[in-house]
């Protein structure tokens, strides 16, 4: 599987239209769009888009879809109401892309599409202390570990999810 993960700065564009505009434009491509303060890091999405996959590939997938079953996982929930509250894509905000796909050149092409239309900047998706406190309120842990053992503590947290 090809994977991109793309920070931007700002969303201008309502996220709703605009991720449906980006699915319907770049088939073949999965395609997600997340808060940047839901992303502790290139690592957490990464570890997160395995879950997923291996979940997918299992046949035990929370969601109906990929692109939904990582924003559950992003947000360590298996609710869909409690994911959008805390990773969904906000207008105004710094956001991330997610997309993966098998067609390396699907890829590439929306990663392109990507870099016309926004100013990417993947320091909006890098960990930080704010980000840290802030999630580990949402999920009921202490923020007072260090970082990779925190974000260790998120893949677990994500991986554990299973279908209720």
């Amino acid at each position: 599987m090809n994977v991109l993960v793309a920070g931007v700065s700002r969303i201008d564009k309502e996220p709703g239209r605009l991720i449906d505009r980006l699915r319907a434009e770049n088939p073949g491509v999965m395609i997600q769009g997340v808060d940047a303060s839901a992303v502790y890091g290139r690592d957490h999405v990464l570890g997160v888009l395995d879950i997923a996959l291996e979940a997918m590939e299992r046949k035990v997938m929370i969601a109906n879809r990929p692109e939904a079953e990582v924003l559950l996982r992003l947000a360590c929930t298996d609710q869909i109401s409690e994911a959008m509250k805390r990773a969904r894509l906000k207008e105004g905000e710094a956001g991330c892309f997610i997309a993966f796909s098998k067609d390396a050149g699907a890829l590439e092409k929306f990663g392109e599409q990507l870099g016309r239309e926004f100013s990417l900047d993947d320091s909006v998706i890098e960990q930080n202390a704010r980000k840290k406190k802030a999630m580990a309120k949402a999920i009921g842990v202490s923020a007072e570990i260090d970082d990779e053992e925190f974000l260790r503590l998120l893949l677990e947290r994500a991986a554990i999810l299973v279908k209720g």
